[in-house]
């Protein structure tokens, strides 16, 4: 092309270009569908986040439900904020775990259709390193999370004992709220002796006899 169409094309554009350039910028939804970015993983991370607090949830209420019971978890304000706190740990860490499950599924859906580099292979292997390790994580970290509850059970067992106060049953045994044995000093030895019925003659014969 020689200088003096290049200067007529120039000239050109300027001539058509308009008065006021401004600087807007397209807004996602007015971009034209073949410019548009696609997703390459087809998540939602929004949604991503949901699923894993809705997930944790379920994770918790089967691991504690047999320790402590709704009505217990509903009428504690300290154990439903604990509950809230445990959920949120183990939701951030199935987040974590999902995230890298997609990331290793894109990465071999790229070696799948030809795209290889040796760089990929180190990376995947990362992956599958990382995703075990959280996995043993959540697994801990739920087990600790029942011995916590355990514990807790069981200090609300004590702090209703405690409030019961020490009673008797028929036979004169000392008996804490929850039903169980403390003791029996030697006054109620006694009295439980005197209260039972006299032994027959003849029993006692017979006992001396075997003797």
């Amino acid at each position: 092309m020689k200088v003096k169409d290049e200067r007529e094309r120039l000239e050109k554009l300027i001539d058509d270009a308009p008065e006021k350039i401004t600087d807007d910028v397209p807004v996602p939804g007015n971009i034209p569908e073949e410019l548009q970015t696609q997703s390459t993983m087809g998540i939602n991370f929004n949604d991503l986040k949901d699923q894993c607090n809705d997930e944790a949830r379920i994770m918790l209420n089967h691991s504690i439900g047999f320790i402590l019971n709704k009505d217990m978890i509903e009428g504690n304000e300290y154990l439903k904020n604990k509950l809230e706190v445990d959920v949120m740990s183990l939701s951030g860490m199935l987040y974590q775990l999902r995230v890298n499950e997609a990331m290793q599924k894109a990465m071999m859906e790229e070696v799948d259709r030809g795209f290889m580099h040796p760089r990929m292979f180190e990376v995947f292997s990362g992956l599958s390193k990382t995703i075990a390790e959280i996995n043993k994580q959540l697994i801990g970290t739920v087990e600790a999370i029942k011995l916590t509850y355990k514990d807790i059970k069981n200090d609300i067992r004590e702090k209703e004992t405690d409030a019961l106060g020490p009673s008797r049953n028929g036979q004169g045994m000392i008996t804490q709220g929850d039903g169980g044995v403390v003791s029996m000093g030697t006054g109620d030895v006694i009295n439980f002796t005197k209260r039972r019925p006299p032994v027959p003659p003849e029993d006692i014969q017979d006992i001396e006899e075997t003797a």
